[in-house]
């Protein structure tokens, strides 16, 4: 099964005293050791670059670098990148759903999860559960 991986878990796995931390790396060990049913994880360069720019301000370069290198040296990671047209459809889902303040990077994991028949994402943000996906953990 695929599974979409989400900034917030990225996120939760590099920073200790996030509140999901443990849940992250629990999430991500359970998902390695084949304890889940994912077997090809995917993210987008939005999320990407979601990722980093939020470890980078709230904890520095080093931390930025550290999840960057993971997120780019893993031998299993898909990367999908938002092209015009993805950005064509993610527009209309914000325009759809501003009034719900969803953020637009998670507008374009909704195309993309679409396009990719990529059913649950790993993530911490119920928006993803009001863009009518499914959630782990």
């Amino acid at each position: 099964m695929r599974l979409f991986i989400d900034s917030g878990a990225f996120i939760a796995r590099a920073i200790v005293k996030d509140a999901n931390h443990s849940a992250a790396v629990n999430t991500f060990q359970r998902i390695s050791q084949g304890e889940l049913p994912y077997r090809r994880p995917y993210t987008s360069n939005y999320v990407v670059d979601e990722t980093v720019t939020f470890l980078l301000y709230e904890r520095g370069p080093r931390v930025a670098i550290e999840t960057l290198h993971r997120i780019r040296t893993s031998a299993t990671l898909r990367v999908l990148h938002v092209s015009e047209e993805v950005e064509a459809q993610a527009d209309e889902v914000f325009e759809r759903l501003a009034p719900s303040r969803v953020s637009y990077t998670d507008c374009t994991t909704k195309v993309l999860m679409e396009r990719e028949a990529i059913g649950t994402a790993f993530s911490f943000d119920r928006d993803i559960e009001v863009l009518g996906l499914g959630r782990i953990p």
